[in-house]
């Protein structure tokens, strides 16, 4: 509901220039797949209330479910951007896209390009990672790793120069943001330390006589 419902309210309520019923449809997708991919934080095996709930089996499916829909959808953004030009007069499609990959004067872009080539090798790696025969644990740190940058760069992006990003919409991200790193490196690190802890401590073992 969070990653729903408030972007939406966010959207409608936020005054923001209207423009054709295409590009408002386009805006909204785009917004959603993207609030929707932070919500991965929260609906992933970690979540061990939800995995009692549901089962692991069915927190998974909706894992995968969400992440290769939305992934799909964020890969399509900047040919979102160029639609436009199709039915403007002005710069053709093709210059459109040039200038957008080739523009390195913007912070925002190359935050862009970077969030988007991070999410081009996840989408790889999760999708064909028993043919590139990784390992699950370094597929797992892959994944982690890959996540973290691409939701942190992808949400600067958006700041910086996404067309609906607003006061409201930027508190709501970062809020979104660091409550999601926060609950994966609380996971991760409270996994760590109780796996520390169980070790035993061969320094304190009793030594035993040789005689």
């Amino acid at each position: 509901l969070a990653f729903v419902a408030v972007p939406i309210f966010l959207y409608f309520f936020g005054n923001f220039e209207k423009r054709s019923i295409l590009m408002e449809t386009l805006s909204i997708i785009t917004i959603l797949g993207f609030t929707l991919l932070l919500s991965q934080f929260f609906t992933s095996r970690l979540n061990k209330t939800l995995v009692k709930k549901i089962r692991m089996v069915n927190v998974l499916a909706t894992h995968k479910f969400v992440g290769y829909v939305f992934i799909s959808v964020l890969l399509l953004h900047p040919f979102f951007i160029i639609v436009p030009k199709f039915f403007d007069k002005g710069v053709t499609p093709t210059d459109a896209f040039l200038i957008l990959i080739t523009t390195f004067s913007s912070t925002g872009v190359i935050l862009g390009l970077i969030a988007y080539t991070s999410i081009v090798i996840l989408l790889t790696t999760s999708y064909f990672r028993f043919k590139l025969h990784l390992k699950y644990k370094t597929w797992r740190n892959l994944h982690g790793y890959l996540t973290l940058l691409f939701i942190i760069t992808a949400t600067w992006h958006v700041i910086n120069i996404g067309r609906h990003s607003n006061t409201s919409f930027s508190v709501y991200y970062i809020l979104a943001l660091t409550s999601g790193i926060y609950y994966l490196l609380r996971n991760y690190l409270f996994k760590a330390s109780k796996k520390w802890k169980r070790q035993p401590n061969l320094l304190a073992a009793p030594r035993q006589s040789m005689y």
